[in-house]
């Protein structure tokens, strides 16, 4: 390993630790915006001691040409993604954007009620971070810290009512908080190198029952972490019964577009939610009224539109012509 490559890594280690510790600190105020900070600093240095080796030392491979009496600059972390992730849709390089833009907001991000969220982007950053070291530099990071420190404190009984956050906000406000939900839910999309779930916590415990997610350094010659996944109670996760739902989009929808109760069902219907119990939709076994989650509602605001919801009134029109022919 080049002399600066190995500098960079090691800048990189301290930042990345201490973007875990200042957010396994409960009593401190700024932690979301201070472990995005630090954490995507860590980033920035460890892609780039990566681009300097694998260019075996070429300045220009992270630096900027100097302008005359002025200092030398190094590429930004966007540069480095660009570079390294020539996939724009690399479910890494879009966890780390996620984070990266939470730091350039950090100067004015103030609203907590989204570090639940946050939470589970920087879990995922901190799994990737882990794995990409290892994997690029052979270095395992518990080498460094206690594994327990790998694990970020949840936040998932923070996770507030959006009418409680409707009322305490102002209009701007409040859109802010539906704009970071709804990336969040598509970082959540893309699995777990994107995003934690929000109906799962994850943990480092010897007792599997205590935790959705458990990480584990794995076997000898393995450097995946090993995930163990669990559905959490949906008395707690599906917190909507269909009218609630049906209430609650209501109030959220783009204003000037139609929505009715047909509209709901056409997009159960044709999301195939209703085939078996899920993250967005759980019919209990005793008992008539299904449950919505809140993952349910913010992915139905992030689609809906008004062409998609004429595309499924017909699916759902056709459906239900073919199931009065068959009762005939």
């Amino acid at each position: 390993m080049l002399k600066l490559t190995r500098a960079l890594v090691k800048k990189s280690h301290e930042a990345f630790l201490l973007a875990l510790e200042i957010f396994n600190k409960p009593t401190v105020g700024y932690r979301a915006e201070s472990f995005s900070i630090f954490f995507s600093n860590a980033w920035e240095l460890l892609l780039k001691a990566t681009l300097y080796e694998q260019a075996k030392g070429k300045k220009l491979s992270i630096f900027l040409k100097k302008e005359r009496n002025k200092k030398r600059l190094t590429i930004s972390l966007d540069n480095c993604l660009e570079k390294i992730f020539l996939n724009k849709n690399e479910r890494i390089r879009k966890n780390i954007e996620y984070i990266s833009e939470i730091r350039n907001e950090a100067a004015h991000l103030v609203i907590q009620e989204l570090d639940p969220y946050f939470s589970r982007a920087f879990q995922s950053g901190v799994i990737n971070y882990v794995n990409y070291l290892k994997n690029i530099f052979n270095i395992d990071i518990n080498q460094y810290l206690n594994p327990g420190l790998i694990s970020l404190i949840s936040d998932k009984d923070r996770i507030v009512d959006m009418k409680i956050l409707r009322k305490k906000y102002n209009k701007e406000d409040f859109k802010s908080i539906i704009n970071w939900i709804q990336k969040f839910s598509e970082l959540e999309k893309l699995g777990i190198e994107g995003a934690i779930s929000i109906n799962h916590t994850i943990a480092i415990v010897r007792n599997t029952n205590k935790a959705d997610f458990i990480i584990s350094a794995g076997g000898k010659g393995d450097n995946k972490a090993i995930i163990i996944e669990k559905l959490k109670d949906p008395n707690i996760t599906h917190i909507f019964n269909r009218s609630e739902a049906i209430k609650e989009i209501i109030q959220r929808i783009q204003k000037g577009l139609r929505f009715t109760e047909y509209d709901f069902e056409a997009y159960v219907f044709t999301k195939g939610y209703k085939k078996t119990n899920n993250e967005y939709y759980w019919k209990p076994k005793y008992g008539n009224s299904p449950q919505y989650s809140q993952k349910f509602v913010d992915e139905f605001i992030g689609e809906i539109n008004t062409k998609l919801l004429i595309q499924r009134r017909k699916q759902y029109r056709q459906h239900l012509k073919i199931i009065k022919k068959v009762i005939n």
